[in-house]
């Protein structure tokens, strides 16, 4: 197994490489389908009001894309505080072996 291979690195108990930053892009991925999911049930359930409250309808329909919007911004915002930190532990670990 290598060490430098996702699956490796996996497997590293003493912990000294981080697979954080090779994984968060699948991860805004995910967030990204959870959010359209979402997205798209928010409007299915904005069709389904409609029948019995025409404003009510409307206001699900409207809001579909506004919580697609904030759904991937708090990922983004999330997963980019995420990554920062693990840079700062990186960055912070090769100056203490320069030392």
């Amino acid at each position: 197994m290598q060490n430098g291979s996702l699956f490796g690195k996996l497997f590293d108990f003493s912990f000294k490489e981080f697979i954080t930053l090779q994984i968060v892009k699948y991860l805004y991925i995910l967030s990204m389908v959870f959010a359209a999911i979402t997205a798209l049930g928010t409007l299915g359930a904005g069709f389904t009001s409609m029948q019995f409250n025409f404003w009510s309808g409307l206001g699900g329909i409207l809001m579909a894309p506004i919580v697609f919007f904030l759904l991937v911004l708090l990922a983004r915002l999330l997963l980019e505080a995420l990554v920062a930190t693990f840079r700062i532990a990186e960055n912070t670990s090769i100056l203490v072996e320069k030392n």
